[in-house]
């Protein structure tokens, strides 16, 4: 597909115009990628021993280490060399959780997204942020316009691959405070590949339920090139957020990307510019939203999902949890 001639920001002042539904990604996006690569999958590989040592016998614990044991068995059969956990019986608790610990870092090693590792993960994070042990992290600018968004009757969601419940921990506990309530749903990928086109028509569904929403009333913020195209291949909007002036080790957009689709580098850049500074940044613009690059609604399906989650879309949980059909998912993003 010929790209199309990149937009420039004074265009950006139609962003919000049409849409009633934004959909952010957490790593890279609205958080640094280092918060999940440099302190929230740290913390799980240093404290998971103490953590299953402590709650062993807890409900939530046994069910955790249950899923992880049918998932090994699972991969055994597919013919893929896995730690096995044994079966729980009196007297082999560290023998459980020894292998419970090398099976979990040998997944956070390959970068798998499973929901049975991103369920554990999150429930480390839980007690780590109960603990104050740590906070979450978001750009700079994120809290203040999505608080503005949200006065401005926008629906805001979270789509990330890290679990709901990582999604929730991080934006319930961060230097801002608990932003949660600013957010109508989460989404993680229990709807499917954050690289597939279904992923997003499955998310829609979803959002109608609560109001109809048209697919090009949905706008989506990504850091990830392949994960803008699946939405645009479902029909929605697209907008890369590039943050590389605020971190190191984000996907480095090409200049085809930078033709295929607007980018900004705020959150701030949604409103565009105005005559009046105080208009364009004290009131939400709502301009139209006529597509952008490759949102045509067409998805190339060769697109090989290595690497795009960049992990992006990491992280955080890496949130946690991709389905076994994006395992192959660079390390991201919340």
């Amino acid at each position: 597909m010929a790209p199309q001639t990149k937009r420039t920001l004074e265009e950006g002042e139609s962003l919000l115009e049409g849409a009633k539904a934004l959909v952010l990604d957490i790593e890279g996006t609205i958080a640094p990628i280092s918060f999940v690569k440099e302190k929230l999958f740290p913390y799980v590989r240093e404290n998971l021993e103490s953590y299953l040592s402590t709650r062993y016998d807890e409900e939530e614990t046994q069910a955790d280490i249950s899923a992880l044991r049918a998932l090994a068995a699972k991969d055994k059969e597919e013919g893929k060399d896995v730690v096995q956990l044994p079966e729980k019986e009196d007297g082999n608790k560290d023998d459980v959780i020894k292998a419970v610990v090398s099976n979990v870092n040998a997944q956070m090693d390959a970068d798998r997204k499973t929901k049975e590792l991103k369920d554990l993960q999150g429930h480390v994070w839980r007690d780590a942020y109960k603990q104050k042990r740590i906070e979450g992290e978001l750009f700079e600018d994120v809290a203040p316009v999505l608080q503005q968004i949200a006065e401005e009757d926008f629906m805001l969601f979270i789509y990330s691959s890290g679990s709901v419940e990582a999604q929730k921990l991080l934006l319930a506990n961060t230097a801002d405070g608990d932003i949660t309530d600013m957010f109508m749903g989460f989404f993680d990928s229990t709807q499917g590949p954050k690289t597939e086109s279904e992923s997003y028509k499955n998310i829609q569904k979803r959002i109608s339920e609560e109001q109809e929403v048209n697919a090009e009333e949905i706008l989506f913020l990504t850091d990830s090139p392949a994960e803008a195209k699946a939405a645009c291949g479902a029909g929605w909007q697209a907008v890369l957020v590039d943050r590389s002036m605020e971190q190191e080790g984000g996907i480095e957009l090409t200049e085809e990307d930078k033709q295929n689709f607007m980018v900004i580098e705020n959150l701030n850049d949604l409103f565009g510019e105005d005559d009046d500074e105080d208009e364009a940044y004290g009131g939400v613009k709502r301009p139209r939203l006529e597509g952008n690059g490759e949102c045509d609604g067409e998805e190339d399906e060769d697109d090989d999902e290595e690497g795009l989650e960049g992990e992006d879309d990491e992280a955080a949980a890496d949130f946690g949890e991709e389905e076994e059909g994006a395992e192959d998912d660079e390390e991201e993003e919340a």
